[in-house]
């Protein structure tokens, strides 16, 4: 999976981790039970430390599900990575998501040129109404 880059000179707690990433230890947890990311290695405390590689994969599911993909696609892909699917096979994955992404995204911009049109709209019903309350 090509992943944003994040690097650590030392793995860091499940804090850290959940601090440079944006989101809460309790994310990272869900996302290892449901095999999503894999388990982080654990320090000689037994607390979880998180390297480069660990920190990269779990950026990179926050990306994927900031794009919208679903908890399910997130498992198959995860999946398939474990089981050693192909570049080809993961692609195919990923570029499957970003048609539906873009399609999602394309909806979005018709909805918000419906949008702007309504608040083009009001203010120009709210414009009218002034002029003739100074008149």
């Amino acid at each position: 999976m090509l992943l944003p880059e994040v690097h650590v000179n030392e793995p860091v707690t499940i804090s850290a981790a959940a601090d440079l990433l944006g989101i809460t230890v309790d994310t990272i947890r869900y996302y290892e039970k449901e095999g999503i990311a894999p388990a982080a290695e654990r320090g000689p405390d037994g607390w979880r430390r998180y390297d480069t590689a660990a920190l990269s994969w779990l950026a990179g599911t926050v990306m994927l599900r900031g794009t919208g993909m679903s908890m399910q696609e997130m498992r198959e892909y995860a999946a398939a990575y474990r089981a050693g699917a192909d570049d080809v096979a993961r692609l195919a994955l990923l570029e499957q998501h970003h048609g539906a992404v873009l399609a999602r995204q394309a909806e979005v911009w018709r909805h918000l040129a419906a949008l702007e049109r309504k608040i083009a709209a009001y203010r120009e019903t709210i414009a009218v109404s002034d002029t003739h309350s100074t008149m």
